[in-house]
Parts: C-alpha cells; sequence; structure tokens
C-alpha cells in the first residue's frame, strides 16, 4: 500500500490551538467565521487556497473551528444555514464528506433535514462507494484508534481521531494523517483496515499493520 499524499484524501484531525501554527490558526479562524455566518465564497477562497498543490492543508474543506465544542466542518454549516445546491455542490467538488459526524454524531444530511432544508436531501445523501456493517466499523475504529494512541499517546488531546466511516465514500478509500514525529496512512480493504506508520517504526519501508474488527494484527 503505496500512495502519493496528494493523491488520496488528508484527515486534518487538530483541534487545539497551541498544536497550530499561527498562521495557520488565523485561517482556519477565518474559514470557520466565514462557515459560520454562510459566507459562502469566502469559504471556497480559503479552502482553495489551501488545496493549492505541495499544501499540507488540503484537508480543510473537512476541518472545524480550532478549540470549537460542536465540531462543525463547512458542509455542516452549509446544511445548517440551508445553503443553495450550487454551493454544496461546490464544496461537495472540493471534498466535503458527506459521511462526516460533529460531536453529537449528526451528518450534514441530519442537520438540513431536521432545520426543514429538503431542498439539500438529495444532494447531502452520502454516495456509499464500500458497503461495510455499521458494527464493523465501530470494531475498526476503536483498534485504529488504539494503534494512533500507542505511537503518540498525546494525539487524544490535540487531534480529531479519525472517522473510518468516512473511509466508505472515499475512492480510493483511503485517507492520511499527521502525527507528532510522523503520519498514518490509512486504507480500507473490505472489512479491514491497513495502516502504515510512516516515520513511527524501524522498517526501511514500513510494512502495514492490519486492523481487523477484532484486532491488531503487528507487521510482519
Amino acid at each position: 500500500m503505496i500512495y502519493e499524499l496528494g493523491r488520496i484524501a488528508q484527515w486534518d484531525g487538530h483541534i487545539r490551538r497551541e498544536y497550530v501554527h499561527s498562521d495557520d490558526a488565523a485561517k482556519r479562524d477565518e474559514l470557520a467565521d466565514a462557515a459560520r455566518v454562510g459566507d459562502w465564497q469566502r469559504v471556497l477562497s480559503v479552502v482553495t487556497h489551501a488545496a493549492e498543490p505541495h499544501s499540507l492543508n488540503h484537508g480543510w474543506i473537512n476541518a472545524v473551528r480550532l478549540d470549537g465544542n460542536r465540531r462543525y466542518a463547512p458542509l455542516h454549516q452549509a446544511a445548517w444555514h440551508g445553503a443553495s445546491i450550487d454551493t454544496v455542490a461546490a464544496l461537495l467538488s472540493c471534498g466535503a464528506w458527506r459521511t462526516l459526524r460533529n460531536r453529537d454524531g449528526k451528518r450534514p444530511l441530519d442537520l438540513a433535514q431536521e432545520r426543514g432544508h429538503y431542498h439539500l436531501s438529495r444532494i447531502l445523501q452520502p454516495e456509499i462507494k464500500q458497503h461495510v456493517p455499521s458494527e464493523v466499523v465501530a470494531g475498526l475504529q476503536r483498534n485504529l484508534h488504539s494503534l494512533i494512541h500507542r505511537y503518540d499517546r498525546d494525539a487524544p488531546t490535540y487531534l480529531r481521531l479519525p472517522d473510518v466511516e468516512v473511509l466508505t465514500e472515499l475512492d480510493p478509500p483511503a485517507y492520511w494523517i499527521r502525527v507528532s514525529g510522523g503520519i498514518f496512512i490509512i486504507e480500507l480493504r473490505g472489512c479491514e483496515l491497513n495502516v502504515q506508520a510512516v516515520g513511527k517504526t524501524d522498517y526501511s519501508t514500513p510494512a502495514p499493520f492490519r486492523i481487523t474488527v477484532d484486532s491488531i494484527h503487528e507487521p510482519k
């Protein structure tokens, strides 16, 4: 499992301001403020700039407010506001995830329907490409978080750890996340995960961990 990072999704899980460079924190604040008031032109300007080649921040389209409580990404805010279909389509074209859940476990579709924005029901309906039972997703996520915590014990304090459900809508079904001292490249394969801990092991060519619903299988 070898991916060019620029060709797969990034899980930008940073949630604490003190772990983010001040310039990036200011842009993240700008993004969150613009989404909160429904300034979609500004939102798209920030995330488009963040998606430029060689940028390490192309995951901002799914980022949440630093030090925030509700864990709303821009697509959640668009659903809450009842933005136009064209606006939602633009966010999706930038890589926004329909399966991403906020702190209350709600997807953008759930928020739109709760607020009566039924014109968004079709476009926000997740397009699942990898069908995995919910109980399997839960087990894989539990073991993935355990593996990340093993290599970076502070990760839960500054990161929103990755949601495995998001992988079911991605093509390819893979994303990467930066942790202290390295990165994890995470790929869904059927009902298992393959995880490369780049920079976190002593392997010259990191062999992947295999994560099943029941356990973490060490690289051979």
